[in-house]
């Protein structure tokens, strides 16, 4: 397996991680601030849990593209933690954007390094 392989996988497995760890969050939320219709938060929750909610589709689109899904990915979360406002808040958000920037270190080095074909090994 090539380094760039193995960081591939780190970069999934690390979004399968923080996709289930945030998923519970934002579902812990949804029932916690919508269980009494007649009482609604203000919209000020609408909008953050919107901003959980692109991070948590940038994780997804992260598996299948890995520039845009990474882009989501960062943007959800400067997003979500930057409203949020607590200094503990800045952990968080280094550690929600880690397979994000995997991702994007494996998509810089997967275009600057050519892959090798059989055919050219054939000739040698």
């Amino acid at each position: 397996m090539t380094l760039i392989k193995a960081f591939l996988w780190i970069g999934r497995i690390t979004t399968a991680l923080l996709f289930v760890l945030w998923g519970a969050f934002f579902l812990e939320h949804l029932t916690e601030w919508f269980k009494d219709s007649g009482h609604l938060p203000p919209w000020s929750v609408f909008l953050i849990q919107f901003f959980h909610l692109l991070m948590l589709v940038g994780y997804i689109a992260a598996l299948k593209w890995k520039v845009s899904g990474s882009i989501i990915i960062i943007l959800g979360a400067l997003l979500f933690f930057g409203s949020l406002g607590a200094n503990a808040m800045l952990t968080f958000f280094a550690i929600s954007i880690f397979p994000a920037i995997i991702f994007l270190f494996v998509f810089y080095y997967e275009k600057k390094i050519p892959p090798t074909h059989s055919a050219d090994n054939l000739h040698q």
